[in-house]
């Protein structure tokens, strides 16, 4: 298929925290289009997490507990998204693995299958066609072509952000008329087939990765970010790694609900069983 005659779908989310195991959606916004015709529709949507929204995020994208107080819930809104993408869609996103993780886990929550459409990201793309650019930030590339001066981080302006990136990356790239051949240059990744990447924690925390493969309590000293230290009960549910640090995502007793634990700011710990 001719690129031309290919619909694509730019899209972007908003969330409640940086690892979708542990956290939630509260937004999706896309564009679809065709490359150099213009939008065909978009569709925007709230999403009521079903959780207290961080002030830490609430000061990145502005989206409040009272703005997705009467928002509907992830099943209702995850079909209407896949509806709007498609199946024969080509979809678009800005460091696409985090916004391919949260929908992954997010469709898994209402088992509901994966979609098989591929993905591509502008981050890869732009890092391999806009060489003389510093940064490759979606705010950064907006402000280098003149496109926004500053970042909403809110999903449907982004989405469009992201249209408008690829669409002047395609310009540069003239020698590439078919699918095949754009994605023989940027490897997509799918939706069906995000995993959770696999972590193994340092021997001295052992038994916390006893306590997540046998289901087990754990009691953690724990120095939270002001450094004040709090005894909790955890339950470990997986753990990850984010920009060289260990985490670990547990059930957390105190808190009556999922938390996310940063492993060097585990003090000590001891099983419960």
């Amino acid at each position: 298929m001719k690129i031309s005659e290919q619909q694509f779908v730019a899209f972007d989310t908003e969330t409640t925290g940086l690892w979708a195991p542990s956290n939630r959606l509260v937004e999706i916004g896309a564009v679809k289009f065709y490359l150099g015709g213009g939008k065909i529709s978009t569709f925007q949507a709230l999403i009521n997490p079903e959780r207290p929204m961080p002030s830490e995020v609430i000061a990145v994208h502005g989206i409040t507990d009272e703005m997705v107080a009467d928002a509907r819930k992830i099943g209702e809104v995850m079909p209407d998204f896949l509806e709007f993408c498609g199946t024969d869609t080509i979809l678009l996103a800005h460091n696409a693995l985090f916004d391919v993780s949260f929908l992954a886990v997010e469709l898994d929550r209402i088992d509901q299958k994966r979609p098989e459409n591929i993905v591509l990201d502008t981050v890869t793309i732009s890092r391999k066609v806009f060489t003389e650019v510093q940064s490759y930030s979606l705010l950064s590339l907006a402000q280098h072509f003149g496109l926004s001066q500053k970042q909403q981080h809110r999903a449907l302006d982004d989405a469009v952000l992201v249209q408008k990136i690829f669409e002047l990356a395609l310009k540069k790239l003239s020698n590439i008329s078919t699918i095949a051949e754009l994605t023989r240059k940027f490897k997509p990744i799918r939706i069906a087939d995000w995993q959770l990447e696999k972590v193994q924690l340092p021997a001295k925390f052992s038994g916390i990765t006893q306590a997540l493969e046998n289901n087990l309590r754990v009691e953690i000293s724990y120095a939270g970010a002001e450094q004040a230290v709090s005894v909790r009960v955890v339950r470990p549910k997986a753990i990850y790694a984010l920009k060289s640090k260990l985490y670990i995502n547990a059930y957390c007793e105190l808190a009556g609900d999922e938390r996310t634990f940063r492993l060097d700011r585990i003090e000590s710990y001891r099983l419960l069983g």
